[in-house]
């Protein structure tokens, strides 16, 4: 679950440390009202008889590789947190990367996927991108074999020339998206 740590800098500015974990994956006024709430129970600010107003994001956590700024809007952090919940972050990062707005992220995910797989075998990633001729089930045996070998061709040539990208997720797995040129 992404989450961001935010501190009162009235506090922090004195020397303490006041703060909280927040779900990331929620609308940005509910997580503005968890600041709020942390922010009206400041050590500091109750001392000195004031008021917390102020508040940065500190630390982030199960953001997969995507940089979490100290002033980045709570409606960025919650896009992107909503995208990591449906979407593998890696996937999310790299078009983070590439700079795509979060909130469009999610669509764009969902229009160029074409899926998972384990290891790095172009035969399996060729499957997966040639699923449409599942017809060829239909066909004599020695025809499915031609058909296979050459959509196994067609995307070795598609991989090499850009049609596609993977993502190594460095556990065996890797994700296969359309390239979006």
């Amino acid at each position: 679950m992404p989450r961001i740590y935010v501190a009162s800098l009235t506090d922090y500015n004195a020397g303490e440390l006041h703060g909280k974990w927040i779900d990331a994956a929620q609308d940005a006024d509910e997580i503005m009202t968890e600041v709020e709430q942390m922010l009206a129970d400041s050590p500091t600010a109750k001392e000195e008889g004031g008021v917390a107003e102020e508040w940065a994001i500190h630390d982030s956590d199960d953001f997969g590789g995507v940089d979490i700024g100290e002033w980045d809007s709570f409606e960025r952090v919650s896009e992107i947190a909503h995208a990591i919940s449906e979407w593998p972050s890696l996937i999310v990062a790299h078009y983070i990367s590439e700079g795509y707005d979060p909130e469009e992220m999610s669509d764009k995910i969902r229009d160029l996927y074409c899926g998972e797989f384990k290891g790095r075998d172009v035969d399996a990633v060729a499957d997966m991108i040639w699923d449409d001729l599942d017809a060829r089930e239909d066909l004599p045996l020695d025809i499915q074999a031609h058909i296979t070998a050459i959509s196994h061709s067609m995307a070795r040539d598609d991989m090499a020339g850009g049609e596609y990208i993977t993502i190594d997720a460095g556990d065996g797995t890797s994700y296969v998206l359309s390239s979006d040129r």
